[in-house]
């Protein structure tokens, strides 16, 4: 293709229309010669425009990480898709295409501008974590309801929005709409709103806007307690035992289970199964998280001695090495200033170059010498640490191994008994549901609530409701269980893997430490050794 921005069929971003598109739009005369020459920096480029280009499909972006700014508009694009390495972008287009959802767009939490304008989207959603977003236009689209506003609510810094051209927007007091329900914004339709057109919507809309903000102070609650709720699990996942402090794991177990919720409506007895089973549950997941934090806290401060006793053994080591590395230097400095009177001695005609060179040979021997002792010495510093740190690592290693063991069987232990409540659950359920099955049947004056009566219409469609309900339940629990015991024998794995790897990575540093620092020494003697018609100052 001649040139891939005026290509005419339908196309996907690929890396030659992006390299094309930087060509033409990067720097012009001399510099854009030199850049081309030299290769165009590619994650460096903030800015690209890839318009009027016919593109279907979205690809290839993540060969630009750092932009900033990308325009998409006049094509043919129908889904945002493959954006989520821009995660520096700040002002994105996509304008004039063919979307019909917002999508995708979750990783860009730097964007400020988003422009939609002229696509076939009827909702705004998907935009939860956009909290930076200040200028949305989403004009001329298929919004038909104008509740759709109300999502724009949580964009605190949101300053112009454009909706005009959607069904939505033809209603009467539209833009009266907007303004009261927006009431951040300074701009709709990039005309300033006016305080007027504000106290008109309070007017209007006034008992709707004290329903929306009772409803928003619960959604916030809400809100607040999910995060509170996930900071808590943060903190606690290093423990493994995240969300084992609450109810969570129980709630779980009968969030998706309708027909177990449908049980509870049977009669009282069965919510009093209910609540005793949740009593017995969460005494036990609290006793496993009481134990993880205790255990954790036992771990923390094993770990911590264990670094703290490496590190002085480390600094130990290196302090008696730079000892022995002085004393050497030591005996460099005293035989490179004998080497420095001879030269001179031999400059000044007082030491034949027969003579100089005989002592030299006697000075290299001594000194290569000390260079083998030196060398011999500190290698067998660095076996002894090598030797002694892997011994230590063993034996953290199995102690670490005994504290996962002996918490994972422990957790093990109440997640069994988490079992067993379940079958006890499971088999008074049982009796309480087949007893009210057959009151129902011997008693023609009994009618059973339409809310329950599908899982009563006879005895097999009952006995599977329930059973599906325990094996919903026990699957919960297992998967709870394996969680806790993958995550734990994981973090063991890696920590005993890493200090492994370090280990063997610091003994080689230090080897090649070892020998580059006695060769540098082994090359300025023979520097120094060197005849040169110079003053004795240089």
């Amino acid at each position: 293709m001649d040139d891939p921005c005026k290509e005419h069929e339908p196309q996907v971003i690929d890396h030659f229309m992006i390299k094309r598109c930087l060509d033409e739009q990067g720097l012009k005369g001399e510099l854009g010669r030199l850049a081309r020459e030299e290769g165009i920096p590619w994650g460096e480029v903030l800015q690209i425009r890839l318009e009027f280009m016919h593109i279907l499909r979205i690809d290839h972006l993540w060969l630009l990480p750092g932009l900033t700014m990308l325009s998409l508009n006049n094509n043919l694009i129908e889904n945002i898709e493959n954006l989520e390495t821009l995660i520096h972008l700040t002002e994105l287009d996509l304008s004039f295409n063919k979307i019909k959802k917002i999508e995708n767009l979750n990783d860009l939490v730097k964007l400020e501008v988003l422009n939609l304008f002229n696509n076939s989207i009827e909702t705004i959603e998907n935009m939860e974590t956009l909290t930076n977003l200040e200028i949305f236009s989403i004009g001329n689209n298929h919004i038909t309801d104008r509740d759709n506003v109300l999502y724009l609510r949580r964009f605190t810094k949101m300053q112009s929005v454009n909706m005009a051209g959607n069904p939505c927007a033809l209603e009467d007091n539209f833009r009266t709409f907007v303004a009261i329900f927006l009431p951040n914004i300074v701009y709709y339709e990039y005309k300033l709103v006016e305080p007027n057109e504000r106290e008109e919507g309070k007017k209007l809309y006034a008992q709707k806007i004290i329903d929306l903000e009772e409803i928003e102070i619960v959604t916030r609650e809400e809100r607040r307690k999910v995060q509170e709720e996930l900071s808590e699990a943060e903190l606690h996942s290093e423990s493994f035992v995240e969300f084992l402090g609450s109810s969570h794991l129980f709630d779980q177990m009968f969030e998706k289970d309708y027909d177990g919720q449908t049980l509870l409506k049977v009669d009282e007895e069965a919510k009093q199964f209910y609540t005793e089973y949740e009593t017995q549950f969460l005494e036990l997941t609290k006793q496993i998280f009481e134990n993880g934090q205790t255990q954790f806290k036992i771990r923390k401060e094993e770990v911590a001695q264990f670094f703290k006793i490496t590190e002085g053994a480390k600094l130990n080591n290196q302090t008696e090495s730079i000892e022995h590395m002085e004393a050497f230097m030591q005996i460099k400095d005293d035989m490179f200033k004998t080497i420095r009177s001879h030269k001179v001695a031999f400059l000044e005609g007082k030491l034949s170059m027969q003579d100089y060179n005989t002592m030299i040979e006697e000075y290299k021997k001594t000194y290569y010498e000390a260079i083998h002792t030196t060398w011999t010495t500190l290698m067998g510093l660095e076996v002894t640490m090598f030797e002694q740190l892997e011994e230590t690592n063993q034996v953290f290693e199995q102690s670490l191994t005994e504290m996962i063991n002996n918490f994972i069987e422990m957790a093990q232990g109440y997640f069994a008994q988490m079992r067993s409540l379940q079958q006890t659950y499971t088999e008074l359920i049982s009796e309480m549901a087949t007893r009210y099955l057959t009151t129902t049947t011997l008693s023609s004056r009994m009618i059973i609530p339409l809310d329950i009566a599908p899982l009563f219409m006879d005895r097999d469609t009952l006995m599977n409701a329930i059973a599906a309900s325990h094996d919903l339940h026990l699957l919960a629990i297992d998967n709870r269980e394996d969680m806790l015991v993958r995550r734990a024998k994981t973090w063991l794995s890696n920590l005993v893997n890493d200090l492994q790897k370090d280990e063997i990575t610091r003994n080689r540093a230090k080897i090649l430490e070892i020998n580059h620092y006695l060769d540098i020494q082994k090359d300025e003697f023979n520097e120094i050794i060197v005849l040169q018609e110079t003053s004795p100052e240089l």
